[in-house]
């Protein structure tokens, strides 16, 4: 019983000795980018390809008009690429608010009404999260 238990002690010790060598092996259920596919297509209720679209290039949203100041604007809302946006931007703009202190010219009418309509809803997102919409857009970019 000894020499079985001595035995079985040097093949467990054998076998952590040489772990080193052991080929990584990824056990994971889904990888990275169909997580980030998953994230970016429903998050926590309004996906990204709603408003980026499925592409991630962006796209326009509404079209309308604003009276100000007795003249009218024709106004288009917007919604930005995020293909060429780099991670850190990208990470930092997810979970962001608008910024308050941003100043528009007199004449950029449409341009403050839409920044400040704030159509960006935040999600909350963790960081490995964030990354992984980030893996999947950056994916959509060799498409």
């Amino acid at each position: 019983m000894k020499k079985l238990a001595l035995i079985f002690f040097f093949l467990l010790t054998s076998t952590f000795a040489n772990e080193a060598l052991l080929i990584p092996v990824d056990n994971s259920f889904i990888t990275k980018v169909e997580y980030g596919k998953m994230l970016y297509n429903n998050p926590r209720g309004i996906g990204c390809d709603t408003c980026h679209g499925e592409n991630g290039k962006g796209k326009k949203i509404v079209k309308f008009k604003h009276t100000y100041n007795k003249i009218t604007y024709d106004c288009n809302l917007k919604i930005p690429s995020i293909l060429d946006v780099n991670q850190k931007a990208f990470s930092k703009k997810i979970n962001s608010k608008k910024n308050p202190k941003k100043k528009f010219e007199k004449t950029q009418v449409c341009e403050k009404l839409t920044y400040y309509a704030n159509v960006m809803p935040t999600y909350f997102l963790v960081q490995e999260e964030i990354d992984a919409i980030y893996q999947y857009v950056q994916s959509l970019k060799k498409k």
